[in-house]
């Protein structure tokens, strides 16, 4: 019997929500199939024991990220079945509805015991509700690494690109211009050892830490990410939305400082398909993808956010949203008071490369891109305020 995984979101850009499931070996419906005789197959996947399946468990199914990932595994031709920890119980039916074959559990990240049940029970823990929470860590990997297993589990973890800006929020450097990119082959031993080096980042050294003998671990920092996503539940991101939801309710856009720091970018639907992509490489057991070799940083460009700042300015201006395109500077104090870590978020530097996914998982972001997405964004936003979002 093949082993199980369990998926969990990050709460960086969504709500957390867990998840867990199974994955069937027999192959789904053909993509030709009506989307109830789908529905229909997957409760039968999940009302009967495939020959072979992979336990998968998850956490923010209903978040942002975790709901991008739970709709892109859910496109696989491999049907799976997934657990799902939900907190809020008024989110569990709208995700049962969405994704018939998961399962849900009722629990939050702080039930340390009921997630290291069912990370023992699982092949492969997609952990996105959460980057910084120390005991739901703890109990995956006290879960995956049980003495009463009998092969490695896979441990998928989301982080974020804030751990390449430290340097310039110690300095205190807010809006300012870097030509710095970190590429996660060559620099490999670098970003290694800028985590390890700053033991604030509880969560990504655990998961380094792990023994590839009993855990094989992945980690991704997500830089920014952009685009209306396919989950259950929540569908938005926060750095463009939040800047948007500001320009139009203030009638003008803001940047911090001149605005010349950048963060590389992926649309969430791109970001969907690298955990997708692990997760297949994970039931194939290759190896040389995991712990020190396991860290994917995803992206799709840069941009500066004083262009992001201008973009959506001017995409405002011609809806007629605003009276004008200039934007605003802000001090890092302000932004932390217009969005919780808006200095951080939208001042400071992250440019990534994405050497490891394109090289090792043929990862090719198709999805479009951040500049024409702001349009997209502007018109959502406006709309949100006009429902009173």
């Amino acid at each position: 019997m093949a082993p199980s995984a369990i998926l969990t979101p990050a709460q960086d850009m969504c709500s957390a929500c867990p998840l867990i499931g199974r994955l069937g070996s027999h192959h789904a419906a053909s993509h030709g199939a009506e989307s109830a005789a789908r529905r229909t197959e997957g409760i039968a996947a999940h009302s009967r024991e495939p020959d072979c399946f992979w336990n998968r468990k998850m956490t923010g199914a209903s978040g942002y990220v975790g709901g991008e990932a739970l709709y892109q595994i859910a496109q696989l031709p491999q049907p799976h079945q997934i657990r799902c920890l939900v907190r809020d119980v008024k989110k569990v039916q709208p995700i049962i509805d969405a994704f018939p074959s998961a399962e849900v559990v009722k629990g939050d990240l702080d039930d340390s015991a009921l997630i290291e049940k069912e990370a023992q029970a699982a092949d492969v823990v997609f952990h996105l509700a959460s980057t910084k929470h120390e005991s739901s860590s703890k109990a995956i990997a006290a879960g995956l690494s049980h003495a009463e297993r009998k092969s490695p589990g896979y441990w998928i973890q989301m982080s974020g690109a804030s751990i390449f800006s430290i340097p310039e929020i110690k300095a205190n450097s807010y809006g300012q211009a870097s030509d710095r990119v970190y590429d996660d082959l060559e620099d490999a031993k670098e970003i290694l050892e800028l985590i390890r080096s700053n033991p604030s980042r509880i969560v990504d050294n655990l998961v380094l830490s792990q023994d590839p003998s009993k855990i094989r671990t992945a980690l991704i920092p997500g830089p920014m990410i952009y685009g209306t996503g396919h989950g259950a539940i929540n569908k938005r991101s926060i750095q463009g939305p939040e800047v948007t939801k500001y320009a139009l309710q203030n009638n003008q856009p803001y940047i911090v400082g001149k605005g010349d720091s950048a963060w590389s970018n992926v649309h969430v639907h791109d970001l969907g398909k690298l955990f997708s992509l692990l997760l297949q490489a994970a039931v194939e057991k290759r190896e040389g993808l995991w712990n020190e070799n396991g860290i994917f940083l995803p992206e799709n460009g840069s941009m500066s956010f004083g262009e992001v700042s201008r973009r959506i300015a001017q995409a405002a201006h011609e809806r007629k949203l605003i009276k004008s395109d200039d934007v605003k500077s802000v001090s890092s104090e302000e932004a932390n008071q217009i969005m919780p870590h808006g200095a951080v978020l939208l001042g400071t530097n992250a440019k990534l490369k994405s050497s490891r996914a394109r090289r090792d998982l043929r990862w090719k972001p198709s999805a479009m891109s951040l500049a024409e997405d702001i349009p997209l964004m502007v018109k959502a936003e406006a709309e949100r305020l006009k429902n009173h979002l």
